[in-house]
């Protein structure tokens, strides 16, 4: 019997995804740009849970039955970098609400769509910016806080932004990327 590809992976252990393989893209002005700068970004999930043990049965059983995600930021303040720009606003003017929600779109360059060259995997969620502190630190001039999911994630796949070379932009399209017969490839942001 052959091996499967996953058999194969497993044995051989390799393809090790490095942090910078999943790399986040925040939208300003109708553009994703690239979040650079940025000396933390975990993202937590959070769940709801429903947990109940049944007369018949030895053991508990638990079903999640919501969920969320918070990131967690650090950033290195640059000049005229768009996306700490939108950060900034939202601290100096204290946004609230809208004002202070953004979409951002995490792209994993370690899953090319098969078969779409140039395009990778990505999820795009509203967030609102949650400022925490600003000026930490001695030598850069810091801001952190949350992005903290605003909506459902959407799936889709991102590539190049017009005139990029360097994924220093993107566009987002909803959908798999895939262009099978009665698919379309989804809506472009």
């Amino acid at each position: 019997m052959a091996e499967t590809k996953d058999i194969q992976s497993l044995k051989e252990f390799k393809g090790l995804v490095l942090r910078a393989d999943v790399v986040s893209f925040m939208e300003v002005n109708g553009k994703y740009y690239r979040m650079k700068g940025f000396t933390d970004l975990p993202t937590s999930k959070e769940t709801e849970e429903y947990s109940r043990k049944y007369v018949d049965e030895k053991s508990e059983r638990t079903a999640v039955t919501g969920m969320t995600s918070t990131t967690d930021f650090t950033l290195d303040r640059y000049k005229d970098n768009p996306v700490h720009n939108r950060i900034q606003e939202v601290f100096d003017k204290e946004q609230l609400a809208d004002d202070a929600t953004v979409n951002i779109v995490v792209v994993d360059f370690a899953k090319e769509i098969e078969g779409q060259k140039g395009k990778y995997f990505a999820i795009k969620r509203n967030h609102t910016i949650v400022p925490d502190s600003a000026g930490d630190g001695t030598d850069a001039y810091q801001y952190s806080g949350s992005f903290k999911a605003n909506g459902a994630p959407v799936e889709g796949f991102a590539e190049l932004g017009d005139g990029d070379t360097e994924w220093l932009t993107i566009k987002f399209t909803e959908g798999t990327g895939a262009n099978t017969a009665g698919e379309t490839s989804g809506r472009t942001a």
